[in-house]
């Protein structure tokens, strides 16, 4: 027994010398650089961006909803209100609606830079318009905050890239590495005819960019536990997405001689037996990489569970589990976004559906994930099946912290944000920069603005100081093609 005792007493003596080592040694990734002075907000700027608010370049889930007239309109405004990136760069209008510029550099050995953004927005749910406090497509300025959807998802990329790139033209800037715009009309409904479009087009003329940056992650303030300074977070893979239809038919009747079980109560059962089940936590490599970034930036315990993330999965899954947002980067995650069953009050419907919206890990392909909620659910009269086929990618590929692309990413932040840290994430949304693999394995989501409020819901917003950062990022990325 006492041998024993010995055996256990020096393998915890070992493992503590190990992780207290690991903890000591994990080497810290943060570069000092010093921020540069912000320059003034131009009233313009400002108006110019309020003003793209009130296009309403909306993408409907139903195809017979879409209107044209907002996107044709925003083109319009466009070109008028930044005549000298329409004069001087070259521009091809991609499916009627997106658009590719081309701001031809000096140095044809250098491979271009690609920037992108989105000109579409979501709509807006109008049984929540009166509880909006502002309207929603006005651009209203709002206790230091510009309102109205699109703000953060995602015009404030699309103006700032316009706002930089013309001022720079006023000063007779030229780039000596050639720079893209890639501005898509359809992200929202998965940039098919937009972005996936363009990506092709330049993939048959051999582009390949050193750099891809897309809307993404962000500063925040907020969203990192155990970290006090502002953290910029830099997607470098973003999640897959799937969704499922489950549909339940079973003969309905008359409410009034309900049967033991109805269609609904099948479907229900499967709904609750699917969320009491939620997928193993697992550590994708751009998760990792977060851990090595921020670890030796926190105090004990937290660094020394980051920099030994597998002896201590547990305790970070259940703190990072207390949160959607946190949960989203450990595993595949699921919830039901639509239900329907049902005609009339006094009536048992034979034919209850619903669909369940995935968003996939990188490793859990759309395929072991059906096999996963089969067995899960385990009933046949349960119908699974793919629900928008056509769109539904699996997760990308991680892009490196390696590389030269990510350092000038890394500088540009931190000379664009006072005292910012900076670390890859795991993107757990889309973008339109999913289609461009085949064109630059240097794939970085990230959108210049701190603490945005609102993405997809009610009263989203931006500061006014967060656009003016997001105009500076710009100028100084686009300044760093010299």
């Amino acid at each position: 027994m006492r041998k024993i005792f010995l055996v256990i007493l020096f393998a915890i003596l070992i493992l503590i010398g190990f992780t207290a080592y690991k903890t000591i040694s994990a080497p810290n990734k943060q570069s000092k650089i010093e921020a540069t002075t912000l320059p003034a907000l131009p009233d313009s700027a400002l108006t110019h961006f309020q003003q793209s608010i009130s296009y309403q370049t909306v993408s409907f889930g139903d195809a017979k909803k879409w209107d044209s007239i907002p996107f044709i309109n925003f083109r319009k405004f466009l070109e008028t209100t930044y005549p000298l990136v329409h004069q001087k760069l070259e521009r091809e209008i991609v499916s009627n609606y997106s658009y590719l510029y081309k701001w031809k550099g000096t140095n044809n050995s250098l491979k271009p830079y690609i920037l992108m953004a989105h000109q579409d927005v979501v709509p807006i749910e109008e049984s929540t318009r009166n509880q909006w406090h502002f309207e929603p497509f006005s651009g209203t300025i709002k206790d230091g905050y510009i309102c109205g959807r699109g703000t953060t998802d995602d015009k404030i990329n699309l103006i700032s890239i316009l706002e930089s790139a013309e001022k720079l033209l006023k000063e007779n800037f030229q780039p000596e590495r050639t720079i893209y715009f890639v501005f898509g009309h359809d992200e929202e409904i998965g940039g098919k005819n937009g972005a996936k479009k363009i990506a092709s087009l330049l993939e048959s003329r051999n582009i390949k960019a050193d750099l891809i940056m897309d809307e993404g992650g962000f500063v925040t303030k907020e969203k990192v536990p155990g970290i006090t300074k502002p953290v910029a977070l830099i997607g470098t893979a973003e999640k897959g997405y799937l969704s499922l239809e489950f549909s339940v038919n079973k003969k309905g009747g008359h409410s009034s001689m309900p049967e033991n079980e109805t269609a609904i109560d099948i479907l229900l059962k499967a709904m609750v037996k699917l969320r009491a089940n939620p997928f193993e936590a697992k550590f994708a490599e751009s998760t990792k990489n977060f851990f090595e970034f921020l670890g030796p930036e926190m105090k004990f315990p937290n660094n020394m569970a980051f920099a030994n993330p597998a002896i201590f999965k547990s305790i970070i899954v259940n703190n990072y589990a207390k949160t959607g947002s946190g949960n989203a980067m450990i595993r595949t995650t699921f919830v039901p976004t639509i239900i329907n069953a049902g005609i009339k009050d006094n009536v048992v419907p034979t034919l209850a559906t619903a669909i369940v919206n995935f968003r996939l890990l990188p490793g859990d392909s759309s395929e072991i994930i059906k096999e996963k909620v089969k067995k899960i659910i385990n009933d046949e009269r349960v119908i699974i099946k793919d629900f928008n086929r056509e769109f539904s990618p699996e997760a990308t590929p991680t892009a490196s912290t390696e590389t030269a692309a990510f350092k000038t990413l890394d500088t540009i932040i931190k000379k664009s944000y006072k005292g910012v840290l900076t670390t890859p994430f795991l993107m757990i949304g889309g973008t339109d920069s999913k289609h461009f693999y085949g064109v630059s394995a240097n794939i970085f989501k990230f959108s210049p603005m701190q603490d945005p409020i609102g993405f997809h819901t009610i009263d989203e917003q931006v500061s006014i100081e967060s656009y003016q950062h997001s105009i500076w990022f710009f100028e100084q990325l686009m300044r760093s093609c010299k």
